[in-house]
């Protein structure tokens, strides 16, 4: 979830509880101002590291799309010397506020370290927060959605969490671990930590996606369908809480209703046909995600850098940003799994529209 939407809505938050009585034309008037100017409402040390996170953080991923013409010596000096400048700042920041909880998220994600002191890093930074949350008598780690919804004084699940920085930390940390886990080939424990990431509401995420891919890696035929499904309950219950919130994040292009239309769903399963020997299914399989994912066979057999997760998935711009993030995270499976690229360019009519989508972008 973008800073832009959930420090506003945590802003506006604030601000209508210390302001009883307002119409709904003064409400509209300051939603629209929260978000117009964030700096002006943020009037306690948590508001406004909150606020200063934000900035640090839209600076660091402008400056990242900045340097993709670079090459590639240029771009690791670039890039490096912008994590370093990032982390400082985001370490004043959550020295200043120790519950700006995406800022010591983000400053852990920079770090030049290996993965598993990463991931160290990134649990230790989950247990604090969970315990933090678990102070409050409305958090309930057994309730749907995470919160009791007797105890939010007239207050959705969706709500709560969409306006909590805390909570959305907690399920960026999360989510964090869970992509970190697929990415060192913890693949049990990633779909453990993004099947967490599913329970709440009113956070928008692919957390699916990253079970499925685990869950495909693990030739869990049952346990991936059974997850599809899930997911696709999940996704209902999200968008019967979003139903008329003026905070609902809107939906990225090119995303269905269901889940079985994701790129992470139709590449998932066939991975997971092709691990399990069945070539024809396999087959049938790679020419729907090629047909119904744009950018998917392209990114498939022309494996392409992505901006890392800072600290999660991103919402996307274009239709293809869906593939090739689907594809990106699902590398280390495909490295893994001998000969499925080669076979995937084998199969008929895929490098044709491979070229096809290279030469309508210009890749």
């Amino acid at each position: 979830m973008e800073p832009r939407d959930y420090i506003p809505a945590y802003l506006e938050r604030e601000y209508l509880a210390s302001h009883e009585g307002l119409t709904p034309a003064a409400r509209s008037l300051v939603h629209e101002e929260i978000r117009r100017d964030p700096t002006r409402y943020a009037t306690t040390e948590h508001a406004q590291a909150l606020v200063a996170y934000a900035r640090a953080h839209e600076h660091l991923m402008f400056e990242l799309e900045r340097m993709e013409e670079l090459t590639d010596q240029e771009f690791e000096k670039r890039r490096d010397r912008l994590f370093a400048e990032t982390r400082s700042a985001l370490h004043d920041i959550a020295r200043a506020d120790r519950l700006c909880i995406d800022a010591r998220l983000v400053e852990i994600m920079l770090a030049n370290v290996p993965i598993d002191a990463c991931l160290n890093d990134l649990m230790k930074l989950e247990g604090e927060v969970h315990e933090h949350l678990a102070a409050d008598p409305a958090f309930d780690d057994d309730a749907p959605g995470y919160w009791r919804e007797d105890r939010l004084g007239g207050m959705s699940c969706a709500e709560r969490t969409r306006t909590d920085p805390v909570m959305i930390g907690w399920l960026h940390t999360l989510e964090a671990i869970s992509q970190l886990a697929m990415a060192s080939a913890r693949y049990r424990a990633s779909a453990e930590y993004a099947q967490k990431v599913m329970r709440a509401q009113g956070y928008a995420n692919h957390a699916y996606g990253t079970v499925l891919l685990a869950l495909a890696r693990l030739e869990d035929e049952d346990g991936f369908f059974a997850a599809a499904r899930q997911a696709d309950k999940a996704a209902d219950a999200g968008a019967d809480a979003d139903a008329g919130s003026t905070d609902a994040t809107p939906r990225e292009p090119g995303l269905s209703d269901s889940v079985e239309d994701s790129p992470w769903y139709l590449l998932g399963r066939t991975l997971l046909l092709f691990k399990l020997g069945r070539r024809k299914n396999a087959r049938r399989a790679l020419k729907d995600f090629a047909a119904r994912c744009e950018g998917g066979a392209f990114f498939l057999l022309n494996p392409t850098y992505l901006t890392p997760y800072l600290p999660v998935r991103p919402p996307v711009r274009e239709v293809w940003e869906l593939s090739h993030q689907a594809v990106w995270e699902a590398d280390g499976i495909i490295v893994d799994t001998p000969d499925f690229c080669t076979w995937a360019a084998q199969v008929e009519g895929i490098e044709d529209i491979s070229e096809n989508f290279a030469r309508q972008y210009g890749f």
